[in-house]
């Protein structure tokens, strides 16, 4: 389902039906959509040479417009819920009622015009501009329980997304010790953080590469080989070894 076809949408974990507005489309005839982010080719020119250096691709943050009709007439107070609503000062998950698991994180952008016939009727039309070229999956949560010190634990966790997840590990340790986890599907790089304490809990930030415990006064970046995780597209065949619950937290990435 697209965006076009959804009559509801939620923004900032608040429905759009809490102000009485009803999505609409004010263009004529097929809907217009975006079908892939917006990207530039980085590439250098030099004299005397007909092919230019291709340095790669700069994507541009993507934009959604969206437009709501007043079901009822509005006053001021409508008038004033609904821009304290909209008026975000960093960017907030926008979804639509179509396709709740397809998330944007953005903010208002540009010049929102209201169209009315002066008698409080009327629509509104507002571009939201996204933090990145992306869409993102909701957030998903894996826990296992691993039990056994000699054999690993053999785990498949799926990347639905076009591009690599970082995941946020959660190891609550079951005895001292260490922890161990391969991924065979990005190359067999190993993640490992040793000397762990029993019912320590660490916190590992792939994205942010930030190592956190619950031990007081404690740091764990010098326990840590430095490897921090990452799910490719697709399914990550993960082994895991060393006593613990672990937990992988982490969104998939899509292009719009």
């Amino acid at each position: 389902m697209t965006i076009s076809e959804s009559l509801g949408f939620t923004y900032n974990n608040i429905h759009s039906s809490e102000f009485g507005l009803i999505k609409i489309s004010t263009s004529s005839g097929l809907f217009d959509e975006s079908f892939l982010p917006n990207r530039s080719i980085i590439e250098e020119k030099i004299f005397d040479r007909d092919e230019p250096y291709f340095f790669g691709f700069e994507y541009e943050p993507a934009e959604v417009p969206v437009s709501f009709y007043f079901e009822d007439k509005w006053n001021e107070v409508k008038i004033n819920k609904i821009v304290n609503w909209l008026v975000q000062p960093y960017y907030c998950p926008l979804y639509f009622d179509t396709d709740t698991s397809r998330i944007f994180y953005c903010v208002y952008h540009g010049d929102p015009r209201i169209l009315h016939n002066g008698l409080k009727n009327g629509y509104v039309n507002i571009t939201m501009r996204c933090n990145s070229a992306f869409s993102y999956t909701p957030v998903y949560k894996n826990s296992f329980i691993v039990d056994t010190e000699s054999e690993p634990m053999n785990i498949e966790i799926a990347n639905i997304g076009h591009k690599i997840s970082y995941p946020i590990v959660i190891i609550e340790k079951i005895g001292d010790g260490d922890v161990s986890i391969v991924n065979y599907s990005n190359g067999g790089i190993e993640s490992k953080i040793i000397d762990l304490l029993d019912k320590e809990i660490v916190v590992i930030d792939s994205f942010n590469e930030e190592i956190t415990t619950d031990l007081e006064h404690v740091y764990r970046y010098g326990n840590f080989n430095n490897n921090f995780l990452k799910f490719v597209t697709g399914i990550n065949r993960l082994s895991v070894k060393g006593n613990c619950r672990i937990t992988f937290e982490y969104q998939s990435k899509r292009y719009i």
